[in-house]
């Protein structure tokens, strides 16, 4: 299967901002889109009228133009990136499914991660006629990361010729790993929790519940691998109460600990 190729971002500015107790502004409508990457701290935040959702860190959030982005926190440090798409003509803003994924975005790869905000900090010292290319490169880069990852996750990646069953597998991927409620993907459906339950395991011989928990735990196997995430960190990353939840759930499925998972498969 090949992969598709999606258009690039292309930098507006960028900005870092280090130990804000609040923010300045409580909420804000850009005319281009916003990606806002938590780098310390958390903090909760709502598009439109969607509803409210926390990002921590390691997670970024992608805002599309002439949406508001509400937004709190007690204390973070963050990046924001304002960019637009090169063939913006091809962008589909906030249909299901489509490109670019508004929202909560998670690069798996957290070493990568680092090292790249890293790169961001400290493009403060280079020269102001390098300093939009280097940026606009380190974005790319960014962006390339998150599409690789996300086409080698498409595995667990259902199809379905009924388009309320499509938007409940696009809100499941979206939300699973948080540890989504069905019963708010459901009303979003305009069904009920035991109806989409029943027509999800009519058309994928499996319930909504048991296809999260496998995306899940998809994403820990991944951070246990790809990263030096504590597990605590990846617990709360991933939507469980705690990490000996995660550790008991997980021995569960593949009986077999995460800490012994992690020292086998890492190179």
């Amino acid at each position: 299967m090949d992969q598709p190729r999606f258009p690039e971002p292309v930098l507006i500015y960028h900005v870092f901002v280090k130990d804000a107790a609040h923010f300045q502004k409580t909420e804000d409508t850009y005319d281009h889109w916003a990606l806002f990457i938590v780098e310390e701290g958390s903090f909760e935040y709502r598009m439109g009228n969607a509803g409210s959702e926390r990002a921590v860190k390691g997670e970024m959030v992608l805002c599309p133009p002439n949406l508001t982005f509400y937004r709190k926190t007690t204390g973070l440090s963050f990046h924001l990136i304002g960019f637009q798409w090169q063939d913006a003509v091809s962008v589909r803003e906030g249909s299901d499914g489509a490109f670019p994924p508004v929202g909560k975005l998670i690069v798996l790869n957290n070493k990568r991660l680092n090292s790249t905000l890293s790169l961001f900090r400290e493009a403060r010292y280079v020269k102001d006629s390098l300093a939009q290319d280097y940026k606009n490169h380190l974005l790319k880069d960014l962006w390339y990361v998150y599409q690789i990852e996300s086409f080698n996750r498409k595995i667990n990646l259902l199809y379905s010729e009924n388009p309320v069953l499509q938007r409940a597998v696009h809100r499941l991927q979206q939300q699973a790993e948080a540890g989504v409620s069905l019963k708010s993907v459901a009303i979003e459906l305009g069904i009920s929790q035991v109806q989409l339950t029943r027509l999800f395991k009519q058309e994928f011989q499996m319930t909504p519940s048991a296809y999260a928990a496998n995306l899940r735990m998809d994403k820990v196997k991944l951070l246990l691998v790809n990263s030096s995430l504590t597990l605590a960190a990846i617990a709360e990353q991933c939507g469980f109460t705690d990490e000996h939840h995660l550790s008991k759930s997980f021995k569960q499925m593949f009986s077999i600990n995460p800490s012994t998972y992690r020292k086998t498969y890492t190179v």
